[in-house]
């Protein structure tokens, strides 16, 4: 029987070329329904097929002057696989012994074409530069999906990292937050290329600008370089489509909530070589913290031109401003650490705190792909970003006799300036009768922040002592210039190669390796004159980081997997003898079981990993201000995660993390066998449910159903002046109910903390960031899509 819902369209252009005339094709040897996709485009024309059809199969090289149906011929041959003509030059390929589908049943395939809506990720590049299986990787790897983002009204990078399996995200203000996994701070790609622009404590993009997001779990230092042990995020871009089409989409919600947001894409000449992407996106909202308001807007444009058959130019610019009225980085606690019968709502900030982000950023990518399978890939980036804040905040708990804390006041303007370089050739190769997998490629990053700020080291007046803790707090405003100013700059490169040997029909093995280049420094440029001379901060050449893994396919649907992965860290903290301390080195050991089910569409994984980390800096205690080099700390624990469709009509995301962080060399007694931090929970559970209805009496409807949670965590441990901060284990419940009114338009009602949950997303100092989880609150959309 023929299933339409399974099968995918593929439109290279609104203008369809005739079968019977001779085009120019170069389509080297690939999969099949990459092949496909690329025929399409260089000859304008339509072609539907089913992709579970196609999947596991290649095709050869495509090389001269062919009618379509002469070119479809040889890309099928040996495939099982036809292609027959439906009419207005669309082709549909199916197998040979199935009978061509008459053209009335065309409109039923275009409905469920796109596979956009699955939450199974199909192919991915955070851990390899080639895009592949999740299956293909000996590492943890999760995929948040453009479908997942929309159905849960994903527009935050806190909102993302909340639903990632086996990430923390640990709140800092609202507008940027640290982001966590396995025990550390993880680092952040664009488009798989590793950036000197930090994920934790800086703002992101709009997540509007971007198809979906990637994150390995674990050390990626052969494509990443430097950077701790967590694992990384690949924040991929939208990219322009082939067809015409786009949306438009307006939230209302709790708080005073309006969103507006855009996206429009197809091609811009008529044979469809160049084509062009535009998404703008803008907020305007209040919170549930007094005070508190936050304006936004987002613009990304891309053009992409095919300047040969085989070579593809990018280029992208994206800008962004934002602006916070008071903000919100949580709430005191008296001083012995108790906390205070304080309402969600209360805001100890005053009236007058700003702070303002904006943001620029320019790509540049150059795309050749060669016969036989293999391509080039040249990207340069180049990102400008401004920070902006004045403010006044708690420096003390509160005094639970006279309910009066000190506040601080300050104001600082930062420049950050991120340059990315990536250059990398890859494709497959035969050998001893097997096809391998190779590549090999270079990178730079640099990363340089200036800034200038006063505070109350340089003028004592901005500190109010003895203020009674009220909203808004009585702390008058100031004014003063900047008393002080620095740069700092790193920069790294490297050279990496990974891989992909095929010993056996069911075994691979995975080699990687890197040598990497890392240098700081810094310098003052105010108050002097003229700036000082670069202090030399952590510097590292030719540190080589390796990478193993091994993959056996146990079956069709199951792949088993053992890994080994290594990376560096450089160290700023000074030996007494005036040396930088060494780097830290990581390293982990993984290994799972990843499986395809339901027809490959749900896709299932479990892995268990240790993680040692060594060379953590000690205090000297024979150099007082100096340090030496002999922490070390492990992280293990397992990983459970499943996504994708079980059923029809109904995708699947749900992880489970079991994690336990322990300090096996510290520099005093009683933290030895502590974990690294509190903040991590043993336990989290993120599940998200989406269910689409396709018969009466509930056809058109869609229902969501969500839950996270997390085990106990805290801040610090009780002594007998100060108690610890903690927050118990909690469960928060979201739901989402849709409907599709006709092809076109469609509307949402989502509802966060159903059951209005009280609970902490941090606990930590006596003076602030107690910050409380959001209450319920509800989003409400229209959407039309075209």
């Amino acid at each position: 029987m023929h299933k339409p819902l399974h099968f995918a369209l593929l439109i290279a252009s609104l203008y369809c070329s005739s079968a019977t005339h001779a085009a120019p094709f170069t389509i080297s040897a690939q999969p099949l329904d990459s092949a496909l996709t690329t025929f399409a485009r260089q000859a304008g024309i339509q072609i539907l097929f089913n992709p579970e059809e196609t999947r596991g199969l290649s095709a050869p090289a495509l090389n001269g002057d062919f009618s379509s149906a002469e070119g479809l011929q040889k890309l099928l041959s040996g495939s099982g696989l036809q292609a027959s003509p439906s009419g207005n030059g669309s082709y549909i390929v199916q197998r040979s012994s199935v009978p061509q589908l008459p053209p009335k049943t065309l409109p039923a395939l275009v409905v469920s074409a796109d596979r956009e809506t699955s939450y199974k990720p199909e192919k991915i590049t955070v851990a390899s530069k080639l895009p592949l299986s999740p299956r293909d990787i000996p590492y943890s790897v999760s995929v948040l999906s453009r479908s997942q983002m929309d159905d849960q009204n994903m527009v935050t990078m806190w909102d993302a990292m909340t639903q990632m399996t086996g990430t923390q995200a640990i709140w800092n203000d609202t507008d940027q937050g640290q982001y966590h996994a396995r025990g550390g701070a993880m680092n952040i790609q664009y488009d798989g290329v590793p950036s000197g622009y930090p994920l934790s404590g800086s703002q992101q993009f709009d997540l509007a600008m971007y198809e979906r997001i990637e994150v390995q779990r674990g050390p990626a230092g052969v494509l990443q370089g430097s950077g701790a042990f967590a694992g990384t995020v690949n924040l991929v871009r939208k990219l322009p489509k082939n067809q015409f089409g786009g949306h438009a989409q307006a939230t209302l919600g709790s708080w005073n909530n309006k969103r507006l947001e855009a996206d429009l894409t197809g091609p811009l000449t008529e044979d469809g070589r160049i084509r062009g992407r535009i998404v703008a996106s803008g907020s305007d909202k209040d919170w549930f913290v007094n005070r508190h308001s936050n304006e936004k807007w987002m613009g990304y444009g891309i053009i992409e031109a095919d300047l040969l058959p085989s070579t593809t130019l990018r280029l992208s610019v994206a800008a962004q401003e934002s602006e916070t009225d008071v903000g919100y980085s949580g709430l005191p606690t008296y001083t012995d650490g108790r906390l205070i019968d304080l309402s969600r709502s209360f805001s100890p900030n005053p009236d007058w705190n700003r702070y303002k982000w904006k943001h620029e950023e320019i790509v540049g990518e150059l795309e050749h792909r060669f016969a036989e399978g293999w391509r080039a890939k040249v990207r340069l980036a180049n990102r400008e970003s401004n920070q902006f804040f004045k403010d006044g905040y708690l420096t003390t708990g509160i005094n639970p006799v006279t309910m009066t804390g000190d506040y601080l006041r300050r104001q600082a303007d930062w420049d950050y300036t991120a340059r990315d370089f990536d250059a990398n050739v890859g494709g497959p190769f035969q050998m001893f009768g097997r096809t391998h997998q190779l590549v090999v490629g270079a990178n730079y990053s640099s990363y340089l922040s200036q800034g200038k700020s006063v505070t109350s080291t340089h003028v004592a007046a901005l500190r109010v002592n003895g203020v009674t803790l009220n909203d808004p707090p009585d702390v008058p405003d100031f004014n003063e210039a900047y008393r002080t100013g620095s740069e700092n700059e790193t920069i790294q490169r490297g050279v990496y190669g990974q891989l992909q040997l095929k010993l056996l029909d069911p075994l691979t093995v995975v080699l990687g390796g890197r040598y990497s280049y890392y240098d700081n420094k810094s310098r003052t440029v105010a108050p002097a004159a003229a700036p000082t001379a670069w202090s030399q901060g952590a510097k590292e050449k030719n540190v080589f980081t390796p990478s193993a893994g091994i993959i056996f396919d146990a079956s069709k649907n199951i792949s088993l997997y053992a890994s080994y992965a290594d990376i560096f860290v450089p160290q700023t903290a000074k030996k007494a003898d005036g040396s930088v301390l060494e780097p830290r080195v990581g390293e982990q050991y993984e290994i799972g079981a990843k499986g395809e089910f339901f027809d490959r569409r749900l896709l299932a994984t479990i892995a268990a990993f240790q993680i040692r980390d060594t060379n953590r800096s000690f205090a000297d205690a024979a150099n007082p201000g100096f340090f030496l080099a002999l922490g070390e700390v492990e992280s293990k624990g397992w990983e459970l995660e499943v996504a994708g469709s079980p059923l029809r009509n109904w995708e699947l995301s749900a992880g489970y993390t079991n994690l336990k962080t322990e300090q096996t060399k510290t520099s005093t007694v009683t933290s030895l066998g502590a974990p690294i931090s509190y903040w991590y929970p043993r336990h989290q559970l993120k599940l998200w449910s989406n269910y689409r209805f396709t018969s009466e009496p509930l056809q058109g409807f869609n229902f969501g159903l969500g839950l996270t949670g997390m085990s106990h965590t805290a801040s610090g441990t009780s002594t007998a002046t100060v108690r610890a901060r903690e927050q118990r284990s909690y469960a928060v419940v979201n739901a989402l109910l849709g409907y599709r009114i006709d092809k076109t338009y469609s509307l949402s009602l989502s509802v966060n903390n159903l059951f209005d949950r009280t609970y902490f997303t941090r606990v930590q100092g006596t003076n602030t960031y107690m910050s409380y989880g959001e209450p319920r609150n509800w989003q409400l959309s229209v959407k039309a899509a075209f």
